[in-house]
């Protein structure tokens, strides 16, 4: 899902380097030393508000 926001123009990422082969098309720098992170997400079990929707759809992510 990050490289579909940086393909998009939506976002930059720090990806682990194992990404860089599917990030074919986007300009990628070697980072050393960087910070660890941990990304969560959350997603209701009672459906998609509309904005919600439209940004999946921005990204091509059909409805699952």
């Amino acid at each position: 899902m990050m490289a579909r926001l940086v393909r998009k123009g939506l976002a930059i990422a720090l990806l682990p380097s194992v990404y860089v082969p599917h990030l074919t098309g986007l300009a990628t720098i070697e980072i050393t030393d960087a910070p660890m992170r941990v990304e969560y997400l959350d997603w209701s079990g009672v459906g998609r508000t509309p904005a919600a929707t439209a940004f999946l759809n921005l990204l091509d992510l059909p409805d699952r």
